[in-house]
């Protein structure tokens, strides 16, 4: 199964791509040129790999200033946004 996770730019993509590499390898990762997106190939405990990318990909918006990441998993889509207390929001 594969994961797909568009952003907003390229550098972006790398930058996420790092990190999901070092937490799950690069024979895993793939990041297609100068598109916005990285794929990542989901095996064996597709649940577990599924949260720690999501986990892994809420930490990187969490530090860098993406507001949002689009993650397809299937023919599913679904937006993954930082967090901001609403006390910084108002």
């Amino acid at each position: 199964m594969e994961m797909r996770i568009v952003v907003a730019d390229a550098g972006s993509a790398t930058a996420l791509a790092g990190r999901l590499t070092t937490a799950f390898g690069a024979d895993r990762i793939t990041v297609l040129g100068d598109r916005p997106e990285v794929d990542v190939r989901v095996e064996g405990e597709s649940d577990r790999t599924v949260i720690g990318v999501l986990e892994t990909v809420e930490r990187w918006l969490d530090q860098t200033t993406a507001g949002s990441a689009e993650m397809w998993l299937g023919g599913n889509s679904y937006r993954v946004a930082r967090w901001v207390p609403i006390e910084a929001s108002q």
